[in-house]
Order: structure tokens, then sequence, then C-alpha cells
């Protein structure tokens, strides 16, 4: 998996990090949610997903003319369980865009090489070089990230659409931030409250620099458009009041008020916390998959796949964030 290095699954705790000594066995949820909830309103059903958070959505059209009480079904699901899953949904880039923006304004990627010929709006992933696209592909690792932390205000949400699936490997995964954060003991989350982290568009393209050779550098004008940008460390949802780690390694240059050593510690230590197998949830993507998440809420990342013998296609659209 990408960035399984340091701060990824599989390791243990540090003593007294987690109030729960079985960090392993993380309670699923209560009985209640766990069944498929049908609002009157709407034709769509919520079926959580094998793990302590996500959930899969049916009877969802994914188009601009959806009904209200279906997006608002849809928000309502990403809120709750942070990630959600719609199955066979056509390859439309269009419709994505249009329901997309249902859900807020959109944000427009950094640079244009890797956009969508006809719908700006959606930055292409993988190894496709046809039709005019020329999607965005890394060979080397890829950190634990939100997407857009480097901007003024970071993104609400991701849409991602697969298009091409290999049929193995270029899983995605995601960690429930939120959670990682409710299990840390007092003393952890009285020392994080506060701090504030520097994201820099720059600190992420010298990693990228560093781990996948031949990657462009950062243009002077995405320099000049995206600043090092400062951001907490331990965030509130503006919808649901919950907070979470906003933990970017690969994107975070430094911590305010910390040496360069002691804030990379604190963020591998803090990584190596909420990486572990009980707040993540992979997911092994079927072609016409449609996955939204909430940046808010979780951290993603994606696993590595054979690209001298599959291809792979994703669209994602990115709902921007609200001050």
């Amino acid at each position: 998996m990408r960035g399984a290095g340091r701060g990824g699954p599989g390791r243990a705790a540090g003593a007294g990090w987690s109030q729960h000594a079985e960090v392993h066995g993380r309670p699923r949820r209560s009985l209640p949610e766990m069944s498929a909830a049908l609002s009157p309103a709407t034709r769509v059903a919520t079926h959580p997903l094998d793990a302590s958070f996500g959930a899969e959505l049916t009877g969802l059209t994914i188009a601009g003319d959806a009904p209200a009480a279906d997006v608002a079904a849809f928000l309502a699901a990403l809120h709750r369980h942070h990630v959600v899953l719609i199955r066979n949904v056509p390859n439309d880039p269009g419709a994505q865009v249009a329901f997309s923006r249902r859900l807020g304004p959109l944000e427009l990627h950094s640079g244009t090489t890797h956009t969508h010929p006809l719908h700006p709006e959606i930055f292409c992933v993988g190894n496709y070089e046809a039709d005019g696209i020329k999607a965005n592909f890394a060979t080397g690792v890829e950190q634990w990230h939100a997407d857009s932390s480097f901007r003024a205000v970071p993104s609400a949400a991701s849409l991602f659409y697969g298009a091409i699936c290999p049929p193995e490997g270029g899983e995605t995964w995601f960690l429930d931030a939120q959670a990682a954060h409710d299990d840390l003991d007092a003393a952890m989350k009285a020392r994080i409250e506060g701090l504030t982290a520097v994201h820099d568009l720059a600190t992420l393209y010298a990693w990228n620099a560093r781990h996948t050779p031949g990657r462009p550098p950062l243009s002077e004008d995405a320099r000049r458009k995206f600043p090092p940008m400062p951001q907490p460390l331990v965030r509130t949802h503006p919808v649901t009041g919950r907070r979470s780690l906003f933990l970017c390694p690969a994107v975070i240059s430094h911590i305010e008020g910390m040496d360069a050593e002691e804030g990379r510690a604190l963020i591998e230590a803090l990584m190596a916390h909420a990486s572990q197998e009980c707040y993540l949830y992979r997911h092994r993507w079927r072609a016409g998959d449609l996955v939204a998440w909430d940046n808010r809420s979780v951290l993603h990342t994606a696993s590595l796949f054979d690209h001298t013998r599959h291809t792979r296609l994703m669209f994602r659209t990115t709902v921007a964030g609200t001050a």
C-alpha cells in the first residue's frame, strides 16, 4: 500500500495514546445504525459498509436533476458515515459535474494538464492517455492526505468515479480521522489542541520529486496562487461539530512553535496511531463505482497497481469548503 511506511497501517499506538486497550476491536455501530434506512421523502436507502464507517447508497441517480430530497439524503449520509458508495453509475462526466454542483461550488484543480478536456471541473487520475485525456499518474508512494488541504479554505468533499479499474490493486484506503481523535487520551488531546500546522504545496511537490522521478516541478504561478497555509492540527466539522485529526504528512512543512524534528516526530506519532487497522476502510474498485468522501472527516491514500499491464482512469470532482 502507498504510504504504509512511517505512520502506516499495522503500527501499534504508544502506551497511553488510546483510551481503548483493544484498538483493533473498535466497536461496530449499534444495531439501529447497521440496518438499512429509508426516509419516506426519498428513495435513497443507506447500507453500512463492512467497516466501522462508510455506507453504500441505493436508489440514487447521479444527475443534475436529482430530487432535492435525494441530494439531502446523500449529504446526510456523507456527514454521518464519512464515505459513501454508489454502484453501477453510468460513465457520464457531465452528469457527475452537474450532481456535484448540487452539493456546493466546485473547485478547479491547481493545474490544467490533467483536467478533463470537456469538463475542467474534473481532475483525471490514473495512467490513461487518449481521447484528449492525460491522467495524473504517480508510480511512487502516496501519503495519507485530505484533498486541497493547502488551500485557504480546504475542500468539503470529493467525488471519485471509477471509469476504468484494474483487476487488482489501485484501491483507495480511507482513515476515520474523527474516531482516531476520539480515541486519544486526554493528555494527548490537550497537547495538540490549538496547534497549527503549515500546509505547503511546495512541500508536496518536493515529496513527489523524491518518490516519483520525472514529475514536473511546482510552477511559479501555482506557488504564487497557493502560498504556505496555516491549518489547525485538530479541526471541527462545520456541520456535525465533531473533532478530527488534520494530518497530511507530505503536505505539512512544519508545526508552528516547534522545531522541525519535534514537529515531524509528533506528526509521525499521530499517524502511527490514526492509521491502525481499526480506523481503516479499503475500497476495492469496480468500474461504475462512485465513491464520495468528506475531507473534513477522513484522510485517504492509494495502493499501487501494475501500470505496465493494466489501465486505470478515475474522475474526481471536488466540492469547495466554506469558511
